[in-house]
């Protein structure tokens, strides 16, 4: 690459700075930004959701609320989220990485401005017998002391330097919006974490329930056995269908373990730290957040985050671009030196200097075509994604109302097998009482209406777990 440099020099300082600061004035004005303007970029839009018309929970809709979690009815649950927002390590990172990038905007701004700096310097010299001395008083060995005011500015002529302001403001809008993504994130495991382990322990003790009154009902056919009215087949199968229930409840009573180590973590404490949970009757189906296409394109921090991406991008390229043309740079300088401080701006020691350089690239190689190519190519990589962010935020969507109409469905055939077995056990209660029916029947219709009601809590369970789903899925903003 062959630079070329112009060098001029003014009359005197002050018509040097004078000339200076119009010219830097006079190209700021007149500069332009060089590669494309961004502009959003159109997105597809369904003209629904879902292919299908689908019965949802309660069929009630509601615009999303900042703190969304409180439909749930539940203040032990609004004070867990609360707590974790303002203690989670993900979150107080991503506010940090926030800073950072603010931060470079604000340090890349600076470049529009002059650039002034200020010396002094004070130097012991001895020239030896062999060489004349600089001072009138023919002194070889003496102090020296120099000051000296700088002012450098190079003019944004081509726009490069607004380009990649640009370039670092949507990166910092990105990182705006990965906090928010942080944050509804964490807001929506918590929530989830919480409902599932008030599912799972309502779980547990349904049946450790059905456990119990299989056992008494295995000691009664153990008792009818000895006395001749059992066969011992009777009690194998008892004793088989025993063992299965209690083979399901590890599973469970590990599965609530680990969920309240998740929600302790999630709010920033340690696992052993014994949180005030929320019971599952205390929890209320909220009503589903209205979900519109266009509204997801707005408000879902991954699909913003996706475009911020896209606009630094497309800034990236006027970058690339400016760095190709012809850069401008204009300096001053007015200062003075002396043996001693006093002198050091006296008649005869004053120094000034006034410059104006051009730089041109002629030959690099290929080197700024490539890398203009290369942001070019980037650009069309963050075009895809975000094309790619959006069709996963409305796939998001369509999955959880899906999951939501199938969980409906199992719900209410959870409702009508406990109701049924519930009948059966109180029917086959009052019979007992009456004479009319055995113990071991009563046991075996308490164990299926048990039973029925820990398959009905999972199912309440799913249900809510899936409502979560779609508050996060429609991107419910958060308050700052």
């Amino acid at each position: 690459m062959k630079n070329i440099t112009l060098s001029g020099f003014a009359a005197s300082p002050i018509s040097a700075c004078a000339a200076l600061c119009a010219a830097a004035v006079s190209l700021a004005l007149a500069g332009c930004a060089a590669g494309p303007d961004y502009a959003t970029p159109a997105t597809p839009l369904p003209a629904a959701l879902t292919r299908d018309a689908l019965q949802l929970p309660g069929q009630q809709t509601a615009p999303v609320s900042s703190r969304w979690w409180k439909a749930f009815g539940s203040p032990q649950l609004d004070a867990l989220v609360d707590e974790a927002l303002a203690q989670s390590p993900t979150v107080a990172a991503a506010r940090a990485t926030l800073r950072a990038a603010q931060e470079s905007v604000a340090a890349q701004r600076g470049a529009f401005f002059p650039q002034v700096q200020l010396s002094q310097a004070n130097t012991r010299q001895n020239t030896g017998k062999t060489q004349q001395s600089p001072l009138n008083s023919g002194d070889t060995v003496f102090n020296y002391r120099t000051a000296q005011l700088s002012v450098g500015y190079t003019p944004d002529l081509f726009g490069g330097n607004r380009r990649q302001v640009e370039s670092l403001e949507a990166s910092a809008e990105q990182q705006r919006w990965q906090l928010e993504g942080a944050r509804q994130a964490l807001a929506s495991n918590l929530v989830g974490a919480v409902l599932q382990a008030a599912s799972l322990k309502e779980q547990v003790e349904q049946t450790g329930q059905a456990v119990e009154a299989m056992q008494e009902q295995l000691r009664v056919m153990r008792k009818l056995q000895r006395s001749g009215y059992a066969s011992g087949l009777d009690v194998a199968t008892q004793e088989n269908l025993l063992s299965q229930v209690q083979q399901a409840l590890p599973p469970l009573q590990k599965q609530l373990e680990q969920t309240r180590n998740l929600v302790a973590v999630l709010t920033g404490r340690t696992p052993d730290a014994k949180l005030p949970l929320p019971s599952l009757k205390d929890l209320a189906v909220p009503p589903l957040p209205q979900a519109v296409p266009s509204q997801l394109v707005a408000q879902r921090p991954d699909v913003r985050a996706a475009e911020s991406a896209l606009h630094a991008a497309s800034a990236a390229i006027g970058v690339a671009q400016a760095a190709r043309l012809p850069q401008l740079s204009l300096t001053a300088a007015y200062g003075g030196g002396a043996t001693n401080f006093g002198s050091m701006f006296s008649a005869g020691n004053v120094v000034w200097s006034a410059a104006a350089g051009l730089l041109a690239p002629v030959f690099d190689g290929g080197t700024l075509a490539a890398r203009q190519r290369a942001a070019e190519a980037q650009y069309d990589a963050a075009a895809a994604s975000y094309r790619g962010a959006v069709l996963t935020a409305f796939q998001n969507v369509a999955d959880t109302l899906y999951a939501l109409s199938i969980d409906q469905r199992a719900l209410q055939a959870a409702d009508a097998s406990m109701a049924a077995t519930r009948a059966s056990y109180e029917l086959t209660r009052t019979q007992l009482d009456r004479g009319y029916a055995s113990r071991p029947s009563m046991l075996a219709a308490q164990q299926a209406w048990l039973q029925a009601s820990a398959a009905r809590t999972a199912a309440y369970g799913t249900l809510l777990g899936d409502s979560v789903a779609l508050y996060q899925a429609v991107g419910a903003p958060l308050e700052p």
